[in-house]
């Protein structure tokens, strides 16, 4: 899994800044590890450190419908849910975004 930089954005409405933790997975791990680890990052945790993710969802589901299509012949599939108190938007082609403030991603 790689890390991209933390962006960070600006409510306008509200004029709070928040940070976003970019994160990409591949082949080489499954896609509900690296969602675990990108979650971990953004709060400033150890993976071990973590509840398990099967608390929040059936992990080996998420693995199946994203890594089924992987090639992107039947397009995209994206699934957003909240894990450990952040926001999780995680697809199928590899992207996984977290934001710590689920509040500000709704």
């Amino acid at each position: 899994m790689t890390f991209d930089d933390t962006n960070l954005t600006e409510d306008a409405g509200a004029g709070e800044s928040s940070e976003t933790v970019g994160a990409a997975w591949d082949g080489s791990d499954l896609p509900s590890t690296a969602v675990v680890e990108a979650v971990a990052s953004a709060n400033g945790r150890e993976p071990l450190e973590m509840p398990p993710l099967y608390d929040t969802l059936d992990a080996e589901a998420l693995d199946g419908l994203l890594t089924a299509d992987r090639d992107g012949a039947h397009g995209n599939v994206g699934v957003s849910f909240t894990y450990d108190g952040a926001y999780v938007w995680v697809d199928s082609g590899g992207t996984i975004e977290v934001d710590p403030d689920p509040a500000r991603s709704e």
